[in-house]
């Protein structure tokens, strides 16, 4: 197999472009969607700053999702929907909690 060094490649209508800069970051013109070199990723910006990067975004990111027997493998940070539940959980490296969505104002007393 051999290979071919280019700087810049075009899909046949012109409307996907894949440029591998000098910093080794791949930018796929479609959309704004970039790989930089340290891995980062873009959406919606050439220039990611985090791991995933959808600052420019104004819609949502959709969270992996599945049911309660259907959870992963967990390592503690990671976050998804679960679809038995129907709300979102995180592994704090011991075991999947709910994201809590009740809102209580500050200054508020619980009682009970």
């Amino acid at each position: 197999m051999s290979s071919v060094n280019v700087n810049s490649i075009k899909n046949l209508n012109n409307n996907v472009t894949i440029d591998i800069s000098t910093n080794n970051q791949i930018t796929v013109d479609a959309d704004n969607f970039s790989i930089a070199a340290d891995g980062d990723i873009g959406v919606g910006t050439d220039t990611p700053g985090v791991a995933i990067d959808a600052r420019n975004k104004t819609d949502a990111i959709a969270l992996p999702r599945g049911t309660t027997a259907q959870r992963p493998t967990a390592t503690a940070g990671m976050m998804r929907w679960n679809n038995t539940t129907g709300a979102a959980e995180l592994y704090n490296g011991s075991e999947w909690i709910e994201v809590i969505t009740d809102y209580i104002p500050s200054g508020s007393t619980i009682l009970g």
